[in-house]
């Protein structure tokens, strides 16, 4: 899945807690990440993992007001 975001300032700071939630990012542009969710791997539904991976992004932007992210991509 791949995200774009607002503030690319940010991304180290996402990518990383991306990562400590066993996710696999990387950020592949100055405004893109790509996410690896583990929960995905197994075959589990694409649409979930994205409202998940949407839901803990939304969490973790909470001291970011003005952060935003779009889920461009599933694979």
């Amino acid at each position: 899945m791949k995200l774009v975001i607002t503030h690319p300032e940010l991304a180290p700071g996402l990518v990383s807690a991306l990562t400590e939630a066993h996710c696999v990012a990387t950020r592949v542009a100055s405004d893109t990440i790509e996410v690896l969710v583990p929960w995905r791997v197994d075959g589990s539904n694409r649409a979930q993992a994205a409202t998940e991976l949407l839901f803990f992004v939304k969490a973790w932007a909470s001291n970011h007001p003005a952060f935003r992210a779009t889920l461009i991509e599933a694979s």
